[in-house]
Order: C-alpha cells, then sequence, then structure tokens
C-alpha cells in the first residue's frame, strides 16, 4: 500500500509539473514554463501523454516566438521541438481533446516556418530556404489541400540553392494543379536549358506560351534554348517576339544582332541572305549602342561585323579578272567599311583596356589604312600588354 501511495503521489507530482508549466506560459514566464514540461517530459507517468505533448509544444512554440533574449536563447531550435511536439499529441490525442487548438497552434508554426525560410532565404541561404518553405507547406496541406505559396517558393529556393530536380519537381506539382503563374514555365526552362535537355524545354515553353502567350520572360527562356541549341532563326523570332514586349533593352537588341551575325557569317546562306542578314546585325548592334554606348560586347561585335564583311569583300575583289573596273570600287568600298568600324573598335578598346583582339584588328585596320601615328600607339600597347 505505502509503494502505491508513493507511486500516486509521484505521478500527481509530474501531472503536477504540467500544470506547473501550463501556468507558468499563461503568465509569460517561459523559463518556468520550460523547466517544468521538460521535467515532465522525462518521466514515464507523464512523457506519454497527449497534454504533456501538447504543452511542450506551446511552451517551445512561444520560446520561438518570444521577442525577449533572455527567451529566445533558452532552445536555439524551439520551432522544429515545438513541431514534433505536435506531431506527437496528433498521435496521442486519440479522443481528440485537442483537435481545434492543436490545428491552430499548427498552422500558427507554419506561418513561422514560411517567415523563418523567407529571412533565410534573404541571406542567400537558400537550402535552408527550401527546408524552411517545404516544412510549411507540409504542415499546411496535412490540414488539407495544396499550399501553392509555399510549394513556389520552395521550388525557387531548391532552384537557387543547385537542387534543381528537387525544384523541378515542385515546379512541376504545381503546373499540374493549375497554378497560374507564368514564372513555373520560364524557370523550368532554365533548368532544362543548364540540363542540356533542350527539347524538354522547348516543350515546357510551348506549354507556357499556351497559356501565357504575352509573358516576356517565357519568350526570353524559349529564346535562350534556341540559342544554345544553335537554332538561329527561331531565336531571331523569338527576340523579334520580345522587342516588341520592350525596346528599351540593349540586351535584347546585342542578342537579335549576335543571331542576325551568324547568319551574315555563314556560307552555307545564299548571298541574299547573308547581305539581309548582315544590315540586320547592323541595326541590332546600332540599337544596342543607342541604348548604351558603353555596352562593351555591341561596340566590339560592330566593329569585328564590319570587318569580317571587308574580308568578305577583298575575298570577291581578288576573284575579278585582272583590270576588272569593279575592283577600284570594291576595294574603296573595303576601306570605308574599315574607317566605319574604328571607332566601334577603338571604343571596345577603351572600355576594355586588356582587350587584345580589339587593338589586334585596330592594328591591322591602321597598317592597310596607311594611319602609321595611330598603328604605332596600337603597337605599343600590344608590347606593353
Amino acid at each position: 500500500m505505502l509503494a502505491a501511495i508513493m507511486g500516486f503521489l509521484f505521478a500527481d507530482g509530474q501531472s503536477a509539473k504540467v500544470q506547473s508549466a501550463i501556468n507558468y506560459l499563461r503568465n509569460g514566464k517561459l523559463d518556468k514554463a520550460k523547466e517544468n514540461i521538460d521535467a515532465a517530459m522525462t518521466n514515464p507517468s507523464t512523457m506519454d501523454k497527449a497534454k504533456t505533448w501538447f504543452y511542450y509544444g506551446n511552451v517551445y512554440l512561444n520560446i520561438y516566438m518570444s521577442q525577449e533574449p533572455e527567451y529566445k536563447n533558452l532552445a536555439p531550435n524551439a520551432l522544429e521541438i515545438a513541431y514534433d511536439a505536435y506531431k506527437k499529441t496528433k498521435q496521442l490525442d486519440i479522443k481528440e481533446e485537442f483537435k481545434n487548438e492543436l490545428q491552430i497552434n499548427m498552422l500558427i508554426s507554419a506561418e513561422q516556418f514560411f517567415n523563418k525560410a523567407v529571412g533565410a532565404f534573404e541571406e542567400i541561404k537558400y537550402i535552408e530556404a527550401r527546408d524552411g518553405f517545404l516544412r510549411a507547406r507540409e504542415i499546411n496541406e496535412s490540414y488539407g489541400g495544396i499550399d501553392t505559396l509555399s510549394t513556389y517558393y520552395g521550388g525557387i529556393s531548391a532552384e537557387y540553392g543547385g537542387d534543381t530536380l528537387g525544384a523541378m519537381k515542385l515546379y512541376q506539382t504545381l503546373i499540374d494543379a493549375g497554378f497560374t503563374e507564368p514564372n513555373l514555365y520560364s524557370s523550368m526552362a532554365n533548368i532544362y536549358k543548364g540540363l542540356k535537355q533542350y527539347d524538354k524545354g522547348l516543350e515546357i515553353c510551348a506549354l507556357g506560351r499556351q497559356k501565357f502567350p504575352e509573358d516576356f520572360n517565357i519568350i526570353i527562356a524559349e529564346t535562350n534554348l534556341y540559342l544554345a541549341n544553335g537554332n538561329s532563326e527561331m531565336a531571331i523570332k523569338d527576340l523579334q517576339l520580345a522587342l516588341e514586349k520592350t525596346q528599351d533593352n540593349p540586351t535584347i537588341y546585342f542578342a537579335v544582332g549576335v543571331q542576325y551575325n551568324i547568319i551574315a557569317d555563314d556560307t552555307t546562306k545564299p548571298e541574299p541572305v547573308r547581305e539581309e542578314s548582315f544590315l540586320m546585325a547592323e541595326k541590332a548592334y546600332l540599337n544596342a549602342i543607342r541604348l548604351d554606348e558603353n555596352y562593351y560586347d555591341a561596340n566590339y561585335n560592330l566593329g569585328a561585323l564590319y570587318v569580317n564583311k571587308v574580308a568578305s569583300i577583298i575575298e570577291k575583289a581578288n576573284a575579278l579578272p585582272l583590270g576588272d573596273k569593279g575592283y577600284d570600287a570594291m576595294k574603296q568600298r573595303a576601306d570605308n567599311m574599315l574607317l566605319q568600324a574604328i571607332p566601334y573598335l577603338e571604343k571596345a578598346s577603351a572600355l576594355n583596356l586588356e582587350d587584345k583582339n580589339a587593338l589586334i584588328s585596330l592594328k591591322e585596320i591602321y597598317a592597310r589604312l596607311g594611319m602609321y601615328d595611330k598603328l604605332k600607339e596600337v603597337d605599343s600597347k600590344l608590347h606593353n600588354e
């Protein structure tokens, strides 16, 4: 009898610790609440009760959400502890005594995981952010429905953190659920491009274009896939469409120029096509420079475009019969085009002092045109480098 009485008193004492934890929690004394609930969690008479686990979760959730440093530092992983406690409560609460309160507190935990993930994302801790968003998603979806917002941000975090397969799985989940966000398609296309799965990337772009035909990012993603796949004609088509959406982006004009440049240099193309492409490339590069005069790539490429055209003209001139009257006209045209190239190559060289290619091209131009002072200056720069 004595042993039974002592056992009853001990068990009752441990139950009292749970109640003490509840009282301290109500009064905001989280250190005392933690001390009592921790003690109850280590005793066999209370450690397997839903009530103990529920208030264990409540104490740690309040520690996590506290703005007081002395309480906040009581447990660095308080949110995770609270969530695990609530899961255990749900498992033990057969009579559903805490069902409604538990749901409210679980959803509060989900919100806290989401906010914590946002902070991690801002600190460029992408995998930590991914895990936080997915934990929020897990909680919210345990009460039904699809948590599209947490899934979406979890996908972005996974993508930025290098977890491409995880990101694609999350994005596909959202697409299947009918989530209306065009960036899903451009993001998936960019991932496929990184994996060099160009056909799959183009398939997802086609699906995105059906739903969001005017979306700029999907158009650009599709363009990049065509560029990576070496399909200049389709890339140009998309780039021209992109220009209809925005005409103040020098990068797009430059990309248009590059693709026309490729066609202009392609000797397998018919001459009229190459000539037209040369003019289109020139126009695009000039527009890029108009919008950004210090655009190095546009300046260099335009200068190189003229130089390559000169090489083509000279090749044709040399193929003429000896004494042909067209030779002098073609030579003059070549010299004039070299003069056109000079300011752009000089600008490119000034923008990038380590750019030997521009200097080498300028050296050849100066030599051909007899601009010896300029030739000496460029030769000195090349020698010093």
